[in-house]
């Protein structure tokens, strides 16, 4: 034991023996140790702290006082401790509060036991050969943060993930080793037939590489509960072990005896899909010995209370997710989603914490489900809980996990099982249905339970109050559950998600009955599942839904953003504004956002909207790893509530003001909070000075675009091309492609090489199909067009005049304009940086580089009313009818080089004087200049495209 010094400091070896001592304290498997000599191999160096537990990853701390010790956490990448084989690849670098200096030792540890923010800390890790500290600045960090980082430092990801592409690998050409076995047999192709029927896919290989990996995470498991669980070993459960002779009846045998305690879903599948494999196979006992060789080195890892391995190999292996609905959360956007949920129950008693109903009602591999779970139990270790039973208790009473699919429902249950495999559980609320509706049967609000639940259709434990076996129910409103933590399916059901179409419009009637509307077809399922969640969620529960990013922005999520807005609080939307290649998503590769409300308590039917406001997050970059999802769950949750904007090395932040219902969440998505600063005084009539920090308002009231012209029909009214679907009232043909134009002619496609200028020229020439239909379609032409798919990087041109009345097309929608220099205005206005800081900010951001505004949307983009009978408007229609011959014909270049694009100057100076501002001077064409800036700077304009961001380097004021 240390004494003071003469001054009577802690110094920081005291420091860090009262951490270790700490550490060993609070978590009983941890043996931590403070400033141990010789602890390194070669060096032989002093690491200030290391935790350590059996079979597990050793982990290091490196402190010192202020700020954290980074250089010296670097020295330690790369090497061993005594005793271990795996170097170093992530080390925690710790700065202790200076006020801790002052403290005795037992002031100290009352510090730690009260968990205050007493720490900072950056991870420093090695990946590839190249080091990296993260984030730049240190983040505040309590003694329960540093547990958490330790439980991820245990399970190094780059480790991992290198370790599960090897593993796939192996099971890939195992798969392919029994396809082809199986094929020579007299009946082969009977018995790969039988197999896709039990596990799936549209190949044999694929129901192959399932059935291999399905047989794998059961002799993981078999293996996990023959090490650790007592009651499994006094029923004479053997581990699967390389030195035995491996064979199916003895792989089936020990299954058998899993099922027969708790019928684990895990196992159930791994059966059926086994016993379809021939016994005396010559393959098959080869392969099967592969997959133990395989499960003892995932059991090396011993990373399954951390990371959903299962989970991992699943995305590797099997290629037909999207068909399976069985999608792959990325588990660090996992780990940020779920903290930030568990984070809302902080406030909540031990007691109250393990009695919360966790329900996944599209689980998939069980990958969010999971990190929900490990949320709760380190809140229910935070706040002192120690109950032995935990993972027993909510095993059977509190998760609930729904799928479409099997195999989901399959690797979910294994995934929960992970999370303490010692301890057993009798049955579970895990489920797989076959409803032709899927989970979404709970739309409707009659209904109360769910049947075919996974574990019950051989060896029934428990039966409902009615006496029905297999069924688990989820409560309406406050009898319902405590927090929604789902990646639902995003769009219209296709595929293996065709069956939760059929009734849904049923369902949805049932349920906007009942005053439940966010359900929305336009909008998918989606808006379905946060209709289902608003549904059977309790007062003051959290919903944490992953979802496209069209969510915040399109006009077909209008009605579930009103719902969101109307029944929840402390709306939180995080967006990824960094490169394409860090997306979200690990399937679908689109804008994703994720969104983390609490229900209000009270009837919803009471309930009003009344202009909420949304805290909008711009990640600079996706989370890389579960230690920095966790970190970013901790930092947005340190924003108080009355700081409005903000950035920080990681994020910018904005809390948004919804000025009328379902208004596009525009601040999600752009990332510079000047920016969004500018957009918002524009929507509201003013001109915000970034320099000067001043608003100027404009001449003009602000309206919609649908005050001032009608948008004409979609282009499936309008035609179809030659030789695609025949459908609507001509056929179009490009223009050129015959010997003479015709009659009709349709500005139908976007064509960034000719469309270079405001007056452009038709695309397509077309011949009646449909008199009838072609005659309303007449009627419709125009010369004023709305680009609806702007790509940012590539188009010059949002607003378009054609010489004469055209029809529109699929990527212009033609606009009824009375009045030609209204029409003028607008055109001049949307190709200005003031119109396209609009559009940017309304419009779906669906890909990098792209603003897309459905047909039904354009009505609603906002413009000033250049229309009104006032002495401004008229004036503001006066400038644009002088000025618009001269700068109609001016050659642009894309919206995302508006910077420098001497063309498109000249435009906002015009509009500038048609809303009142004097262009001259050099306030208002410094601010015009920033405008641009800001504009083209954002992720979701330049599309990340690395010629534009060379452009903006070159050009910098």
């Amino acid at each position: 034991m240390f004494d003071f010094d003469t001054l009577g400091r802690l110094h920081e070896a005291q420091a860090n023996t009262v951490i270790a001592e700490w550490l060993s304290d609070t978590v009983g498997a941890w043996e931590a140790h403070a400033e141990r000599v010789g602890a390194l191999q070669d060096s032989g160096g002093q690491p200030d702290i290391v935790v350590r537990e059996f079979d597990r990853m050793p982990v290091v701390m490196e402190t010192e006082y202020d700020s954290p010790a980074v250089e010296d956490a670097r020295s330690r990448l790369g090497e061993t401790l005594l005793g271990e084989t795996r170097p170093f690849s992530e080390v925690i670098a710790v700065g202790i509060e200076s006020l801790c200096r002052q403290d005795t030792r037992e002031l100290f540890r009352e510090r730690l036991n009260r968990n205050e923010p007493v720490f900072s800390v950056q991870l420093v890790s090695r990946r590839n050969g190249q080091d990296r500290t993260w984030p730049t600045r240190p983040l505040t960090a309590t003694p329960s943060d540093l547990v958490a980082y330790c439980e991820y430092a245990q399970v190094p990801q780059a480790f991992i993930e290198t370790r599960s592409g090897q593993i796939a690998t192996i099971v890939h050409s195992a798969s392919l080793k029994l396809v082809e076995g199986t094929r020579y047999l007299p009946d082969g192709e009977s018995v790969l037939s039988d197999l896709m029927d039990v596990v799936g896919g549209k190949s044999p290989m694929q129901a192959m590489q399932t059935a291999c990996a399905v047989w794998l995470t059961a002799v993981d498991l078999q293996n996990d509960l023959a090490t650790y669980s007592d009651v499994f070993k006094a029923l004479g459960l053997r581990r699967a072990d390389r030195l035995d002779i491996i064979m199916k009846p003895r792989l089936l045998e020990s299954w058998d005896i899993i099922k027969n305690v708790n019928n684990l879903p895990v196992v159930e599948l791994a059966m059926s899909s086994l016993e379809t494999i021939p016994t005396g196979m010559y393959e098959l006992s080869d392969v099967l010995s592969s997959i133990v060789d395989l499960s003892i080195q995932m059991n090396s890892l011993n990373a399954k209370h951390i990371y959903n391995f299962a989970g991992e190999l699943w995305q590797r292996l099997v290629i037909d997710r999207e068909e399976r609905a069985a999608h792959y959360t990325k588990p660090e956007v996992a780990e940020i989603l779920s903290w930030l949920g568990a984070s809302r129950f902080a406030n909540r008693s031990a007691s109250e914490i393990e009695d919360l109903d966790l329900m996944d009602a599209a689980c998939g591999t069980g990958t969010l489900i999971g990190a929900g779970e490990r949320g709760i139990r380190r809140l229910y270790r935070i706040k002192g809980g120690e109950r032995q039973d935990l993972h027993q208790k909510r095993m059977e009473n509190h998760l609930i996990a729904i799928d479409v699919n099997g195999i989901a429902g399959t690797l979910t249950a294994k995934r929960l099982t992970d999370l303490d495999v010692q301890q057993v559980y009798s049955g579970s609320k895990v489920a797989v249905t076959d409803h032709e509706a899927g989970s979404l049967i709970l739309l409707d609000p009659n209904q109360t339970s769910i049947s075919e639940v996974l574990g019950y259709r051989d060896v029934a434990r428990t039966k409902d109050e009615h006496g029905n076996i297999g069924l688990f129910h989820v409560g309406l409103e406050e009898s319902g559950v405590d927090w929604s933590l789902m990646n639902p399916p995003y769009s219209r059901a296709r595929g293996g998600r065709a069956q939760a179409t059929k009734g849904l419009d049923k369902l949805r009637a049932k349920a906007k009955r009942r005053e439940y509307t966010l359900s929305h077809g336009q909008a998918g399922l989606g808006s379905d599942f946060g209709n289902l969640s608003l549904m059977r969620m309790k007062g003051d529960g959290v919903l944490s839904h992953v979802l496209p990013l069209t969510a915040a922005h399109a006009e077909s999520w209008q009605r579930w953003r009103e719902g969101i807005e109307t029944h929840f609080d402390q709306i939180v939307a995080i967006a990824n504004v960094g490169r394409a290649e860090e997306s979200m998503s690990a399937d679908t590769g689109m804008n994703e956002m994720l969104l983390v409300a609490t229900k209000r308590r009270g009837s919803h039917k009471k309930r009003q909207w009344a202009k909420p406001s949304v805290l909008c997050i711009n990640l600079y970059a996706a989370p890389s790893s579960l230690s920095e999802g966790y970190a970013l769950a901790n930092e947005i949750n340190s924003i108080s509530n009355d700081q409005d904007m903000g950035t920080t090395d990681n994020f910018s932040y904005v809390r948004m003001d919804v000025p009328t219902p379902g208004f596009p969440w525009y601040a999600v998505g752009n990332t510079s909070t000047e920016f969004v600063n500018v957009s918002c005084a524009l929507m509201r009539g003013e001109c915000w000075d970034p320099y000067r920090l001043t608003k100027t308002s404009l001449t003009l009231e602000m309206t919609t675009l649908g005050e001032l012209c009608a948008p004409g029909p979609t282009h499936h009214l309008i035609g179809h091309l030659t030789g695609s679907s025949e459908i609507g009232a001509f056929r179009w043909t490009p223009a050129g492609a015959r010997m003479s134009r015709t009659t009709h002619q349709s500005l139908w496609a976007a064509d960034s090489k000719a469309q270079t200028s405001i007056l452009v020229r038709p695309t397509h020439d077309g011949e009646v199909v449909d008199n009838d239909l072609a005659a309303n379609m007449v009627e419709s032409q125009s010369e004023w067009f709305l680009s609806r798919n702007l790509r940012w990087t590539s188009q010059a041109v949002a607003f378009a005049r054609t010489d004469d009345p055209t029809h529109g097309g699929r990527a212009w929608n033609a606009l009824q304009i009375a009045d030609d220099a209204v029409a003028m205005c607008l055109a001049l206005f949307y190709n200005s940086v003031f119109g396209a800081i609009l559009r940017q900010v309304y419009a779906q951001s669906t890909q990098p580089g792209r603003a897309t505004i459905q047909v039904r949307a354009i009505k609603g983009l906002p413009c000033p009313d250049f229309g009104a009978s006032t002495r401004a408007a008229a004036r503001a229609r006066r400038v644009a009818r002088q000025a618009f011959e001269n700068l109609a014909g001016l050659e642009l270049e894309p919206f995302a080089y508006c910077f420098r694009d001497e063309g498109r100057f000249q435009i906002d100076e015009v509009v500038a004087r048609m809303l009142g501002l004097d262009p001259t001077t050099r306030r208002a064409q410094r601010m015009l200049a920033r405008y641009r800036r800001l504009l083209a700077e954002e992720p979701n304009v330049n599309g990340r495209q690395k010629s534009i961001r060379a452009a903006l380097e070159q050009s910098k004021e």
